[in-house]
């Protein structure tokens, strides 16, 4: 539980314990359901998915998070998103086990090879082996991978399994799209009346009276219009999923004066040891909130009051402690140098035994001794340094690239022994370099011109809420909670006490996020238990430095929504069909008095538009988006008044003026290609989710996350 994890943080909250076990009694009902009943966490076709065995697989993917990222905490957000994951593959990869195996389509050892080491690898392998010089695909990475494989520890060899295992899945959906999309044939009719539907043009005079001219207020809705709409639009009022309507209040655990007073006492004392520290970067990095920085920086990189004192400074200089946007900032300049953003070079890489490549038998002393031989010879011709690359360094990419480095960027960790020499030599100067894999000449080719960059240690205190604020408004939360039992209590309570009340229409049962709420999927769950009611006030939900107390507005259930549940969203809409229908009105009993367009327009108060419009391309007049409407002119006759045309965005006259028939054509290889792509698109991006749609999947997360 996340309020569980904010005791461990502040560890003094003795009197929070006895709130946690007050919620606990009142939520039980909803938490109890995690062990009671099913031990699956859903069912695909019949197929079980156990929570033991969904929960592990949930594990390693959070453990692949911690390597790929190298970083041990792992925030509540990304958890759940793992959660979410883990589950749309695991569905997936059942659903789709299913259809490979019926068509019996399977990934053979020999293909997997090919994928991997073949002449056209996979695109996984072409984006992650690269050499790190060039950017570019090579296969001799791959392949010196995969030969020190065995050597490697356990977690590599996974990460491996891992990476191969994703390679044959693609593979796999990849042919079953193929099957899919070969199978799809475009006659030669149809194409040509696709082409005939968006080259054919009516040319068309049309009035629209601004619906703005009836008021609001004119406007009488009545049961049997709501009816009409909801009847016409039905099908957008079809619930995939069941959710909630939540209001919520939000108390946020804010720093008090006191908090800031003890912060402020405490960064004076930090000084004192900061100013007399004899290796400030270490100390830094000991008690700054954020890490130290120990690159060189342009000017605009700091905090602004700071950036102007350090550039303004000379080393040594140490600046005091001020407060910059809820936070404590001291500083020492370390050191200030000229220094370019990038540079350009090449490299001869002579590497030794020891140094990483198994095949090197050479010495470090013979590489130290060739490496200074070459560059004396290179010294007397740096045009030749290119070839030099291809016939003598061991870096794999050098045949191809003659060693070129291209450009890189100040404080890049891989170039950094490359941008070290670099700052002392000239274009076409050359230097030794020693790096972890070798001895390299280095030759500069380029380097953008010196702007001044400072080095400095800089300690940041943020200004935090204390044990004691975190209990006093959580004690604040909870009576709220306790004492607003009702909707209208709820209501009242928070405008007396300055709280702003916020909605949350459409809340999901899987949701994590609400409505500005990172982290709410406690609050979702008691939503969605079975237990709460509509009406029914939360406990307090411990939101990762602030304390929420929801109401249940309303409960919308899987399937068609009645009209009683929408009928507020869909009033606007209402009222403007309505207004509409009293403009059609108006313009029928104009058109009895006369059938000319211009005289029309004038006592209707409107102008005349000359559109052109297409049976199935992208018009812009208002007549030629409504697609209905579109479809009455192209049965119409030139000359002959329309009207009132009623649509969804309002009444028209129209006259169509001519037809220009679509130019003659033989060839349609490019509408063909046009329509096999887009039907190769909806095949692969909607085909899984008619699955989906068609296969009888249970879902018993809830219960347990």
């Amino acid at each position: 539980m996340a309020i569980i994890g904010n005791i461990r943080k502040h560890s003094g909250l003795v009197v929070i314990i006895v709130g946690v076990a007050i919620a606990a009694f009142v939520i039980g009902d909803f938490s109890k359901k995690s062990s009671g009943g099913s031990n699956d966490i859903g069912t695909v076709n019949g197929e079980s998915i156990p929570y033991a065995e969904f929960n592990t697989k949930v594990e390693k993917n959070l453990e692949i998070q911690k390597e790929n990222t190298g970083n041990d905490k792992i925030t509540d957000q990304e958890t759940y998103q793992l959660r979410q994951s883990t589950w749309t593959t695991t569905v997936k990869e059942l659903l789709m086990g299913e259809e490979y195996e019926e068509l019996g389509l399977t990934v053979s050892s020999e293909e997997l090879f090919d994928q991997v080491q073949g002449k056209q690898p996979h695109r996984l392998i072409l984006q992650y082996f690269k050499d790190p010089a060039t950017g570019q695909y090579n296969p001799a990475v791959v392949l010196n991978y995969l030969k020190n494989l065995e050597k490697m520890e356990p977690k590599a060899k996974n990460q491996w399994l891992q990476f191969e295992k994703a390679i044959k899945d693609d593979r796999q959906e990849t042919k079953f799209n193929n099957l899919l999309t070969k199978a799809y044939y475009v006659p030669k009719a149809f194409l040509k009346k696709d082409y005939i539907n968006q080259s054919k043009t009516l040319n068309l005079l049309a009035v629209a009276p601004e619906l703005t001219s009836i008021s609001d207020s004119s406007v009488k809705v009545t049961d049997a219009d709501f009816q009409k709409f909801y009847d016409k639009n039905k099908i957008y009022f079809y619930m995939e999923d069941p959710a909630r309507e939540l209001d919520y209040v939000l108390l946020e655990v804010k720093a008090s004066d006191i908090d800031r007073k003890k912060t402020a006492e405490d960064v004076t004392l930090l000084f004192k040891d900061f100013q007399t520290s004899l290796d400030a970067m270490t100390f830094t990095n000991a008690n700054s909130d954020v890490k130290a920085d120990t690159m060189f920086v342009k000017k605009g990189t700091f905090p602004s009051q700071l950036d102007t004192l350090l550039f303004a400074a000379k080393p040594g200089d140490v600046f005091p402690p001020f407060e910059f946007n809820n936070s404590w900032y001291m500083a020492k300049l370390l050191d200030m140098q000229e220094r370019p953003d990038s540079m350009k070079g090449s490299q001869i890489l002579l590497a030794f035994a020891g140094a990483g490549n198994e095949n090197i038998k050479r010495t470090k002393a013979e590489a130290k001794t060739k490496i200074d031989s070459l560059m004396a010879a290179l010294k007397k011709s740096p045009q030749s340094f290119a070839e030099a690359a291809k016939k003598y360094s061991d870096y794999p990419s050098a045949k191809e690239d003659g060693g070129d480095l291209k450009w890189f960027k100040d404080g890049n960790p891989n170039f950094d022994p490359f941008f070290k020499a670099g700052l002392e030599l000239k274009p076409n100067e050359m230097k030794v370099v020693e790096t972890r894999i070798g001895y390299s000449l280095f030759l500069l080719a380029e380097k953008a011109a010196p702007v001044k960059k400072v080095k400095a240690a800089v300690i940041t205190r943020a200004i935090v809420p204390s044990n004691q604020t975190f209990q006093d408004t959580y004690m604040k939360a909870s009576t709220f909670a306790g004492q607003n039992k009702t909707p209208e209590a709820f209501e009242k309570a928070a405008t007396a006490q300055g709280l702003q009340k916020r909605s949350a229409p459409n809340v999901r049962e899987m949701d994590n996020y609400v409505m500005g709420l990172a982290s709410a999927r406690e609050m979702v769950r008691w939503a969605f238990a079975e237990s709460t009611k509509i009406g029914e006030v939360s406990p307090v939900f411990d939101l990762s430095g602030k304390y929420g107390i929801a109401v249940l507005k309303n409960i919308s259930e899987k399937g068609q929504q009645p009209l009683k549940d929408i009928k507020a969203r869909i009033e606007p809409s209402v009222k403007s069909q309505k207004k509409i229908d009293m403009m059609a009105e108006k313009m029928t009993k104009e058109m009895a008095t006369t059938k000319d367009i211009t005289a029309l327009a004038n006592k209707m108060g409107a102008k005349i538009d000359t559109s052109a419009v297409t049976f199935s391309g992208m018009n812009r007049s208002a007549i030629g988006r409504e697609a209905e409407l579109v479809g009455k002119l192209f049965t119409a006759k030139i000359g002959e008044l329309l009207g009132p045309l009623t649509g969804n965005s309002g009444a028209y006259f129209a006259i169509i003026t001519d037809v220009v028939e679509a130019p003659s054509k033989d060839d349609f290889a490019f509408e063909k290609m046009q329509q096999m792509q887009n039907f190769n698109q909806r095949v692969t991006g909607s085909m899984y989710s008619a699955l989906e749609k068609t296969a009888k999947i249970t879902d018993n997360r809830l219960k347990f996350y």
